[in-house]
């Protein structure tokens, strides 16, 4: 009977260690399996990163690819604005020459006329007048005065020779260097007095020459036009007509 235990026993033993074997090569296959199915999700993990990067990267790529598009064509534009803008400057730089070219005798024939109209006019200012044109005559000789402001001189040397034919004006000046006070009325008649007040005359454009006034109601009205210009006496009606009356 002991014998028979025994051999049960051990028949027991034997099936325990046999199941235990089994169990161990079980787990142990178990833990391998895990391990594979846990390096197999770190590579479906890393493979989704990698999927999440890429991704981002191609989001971010086709981003700058789109403002570089948009940037090159912008640039496209303005390029070739500038190539317009520069062309359009080249055209004005040959225009600016040719007008050059055009403008300088026109200048001078401006100049030319101003001269004539001093020597033909009334001589009032005479020395004033005289040495306006002889300034513009000196600066379109200069280089550096651009063209645009030489025009601009003479345009306003023709704009105060047109001003003085709106205005009444007294001035000193000198008759074979005699002092008188002068008075101009407009550009058409120009008269003077005496500083004594005793000689009186007037200028008489058809002879060009200096005339004098015998009649005293001239006088006067000479004498009253002069403090008219000085702003001595309001405006008044000045009895100038030819100067022609004599005192009977």
């Amino acid at each position: 009977m002991n014998k028979l235990f025994n051999t049960i026993l051990f028949s027991l033993v034997l099936s325990t260690s046999l199941f235990s074997n089994e169990i161990d090569k079980s787990l142990d296959i178990i833990e391998k399996t895990n391990n594979k199915l846990k390096n197999y999700q770190n590579k479906i993990d890393n493979v989704e990163y990698q999927r999440e990067e890429l991704l981002s990267k191609y989001k971010y790529t086709n981003a700058e690819l789109k403002s570089t598009r948009v940037y090159n064509e912008q640039l496209r534009k303005i390029l070739q604005s500038q190539k317009e803008e520069l062309s359009n400057i080249n055209q004005q730089i040959v225009d600016i020459e040719n007008t050059q070219k055009n403008i300088f005798p026109l200048m001078l024939n401006m100049v030319d006329s101003l001269k004539k109209l001093v020597q033909m006019d009334t001589p009032f200012l005479l020395d004033e007048r005289t040495t306006r044109i002889e300034n513009i005559e000196k600066s379109l000789d200069k280089a550096d005065i651009k063209t645009a402001e030489k025009y601009r001189i003479i345009l306003e040397a023709f704009k105060i020779e047109y001003d003085y034919a709106n205005s009444i004006e007294t001035y000193q000046d000198k008759i074979d260097a005699t002092t008188y006070d002068f008075l101009k009325l407009g550009r058409t008649a120009l008269y003077y007095q005496s500083l004594d007040l005793k000689t009186y005359g007037y200028w008489n454009n058809e002879t060009r020459s200096w005339v004098e006034v015998e009649s005293s109601n001239a006088k006067a009205n000479i004498r009253k036009g002069i403090k008219i210009a000085k702003k001595h006496q309001n405006v008044d009606f000045l009895n100038l007509p030819f100067l022609k009356q004599k005192d009977n």
